[in-house]
C-alpha cells in the first residue's frame, strides 16, 4: 500500500510518498502543483494520505529548510525499476555530503563509470527522491550549477546549495 502525506516546510509543502516502510518519492513543490502530484500518486498507486508516515524523516525535511545544518535524511528508499548503474549513481550520490557539491562526471567515476558524465545527469533527472537523495548537489564541470529538474528550475537548486553553504558559479 502506498501512503503519502504533505509536510509544511517554510520553502513550501513537502510531498512524501510511501510504500510500506520504504520511501517511494518525495517532491518539494509549491501550492499550485501539489493536488496533480496527489491525484497521480492516487491514480497510480491508489495511494490514500497518512499523515503518520516517517514522521522522523518528515521532522528532518523541515529542520533542513529551517536552516539546520547536516541533517541526515534516515530512510529507506524504494529503488525498483532502476537498472544497477542507475542504482549505483543515486546512492553514490546519496554519500555527497552537507554543504558540498560535486560533479557529474565526479559522481560517474566514484560510482565506476568514469566517462559517464551525461548518463548521471540523466540518472539526476529521474531521482524520485529529491533531498533524500541530493541531486541538487551535482554540478556541472567547473562547479557552475548545471541543469535542475525541480519545476523552479536552477533558481531552487541555486537557493538549496546557498542554504548549505555551497558556492558555485553562474
Amino acid at each position: 500500500m502506498v501512503r503519502y502525506c504533505v509536510t509544511p516546510t517554510s520553502w513550501g509543502p513537502f510531498l512524501l510518498a510511501a510504500k510500506g516502510a520504504r520511501l517511494l518519492e518525495t517532491k518539494l513543490t509549491d501550492e499550485s502543483d501539489i493536488d496533480g502530484h496527489i491525484a497521480r500518486l492516487k491514480s497510480e498507486y491508489a495511494a490514500v494520505e497518512d499523515n503518520s508516515i516517517l514522521p522522523s524523516l518528515q521532522e528532518s525535511i523541515q529542520q533542513y529548510f529551517e536552516g539546520t545544518p547536516d541533517v541526515r535524511f534516515k530512510s529507506r528508499l524504494v529503488l525498483e525499476d532502476l537498472t544497477e548503474f542507475q542504482e549505483r549513481i543515486l546512492l553514490a550520490c546519496r554519500n555527497v555530503p552537507y554543504g558540498s557539491t560535486i560533479s557529474y562526471g565526479e559522481l560517474a567515476k566514484r560510482a565506476g563509470n568514469p566517462g559517464a558524465a551525461r548518463a548521471v545527469g540523466s540518472v539526476m533527472a529521474r531521482n524520485r527522491h529529491p533531498l533524500i537523495i541530493p541531486c541538487h548537489r551535482v554540478v556541472a564541470a567547473g562547479n557552475r550549477i548545471g541543469g535542475f529538474s525541480s519545476s523552479s528550475g536552477t533558481e531552487l537548486k541555486r537557493a538549496m546549495l546557498e542554504l548549505e553553504g555551497a558556492d558555485v558559479l553562474a
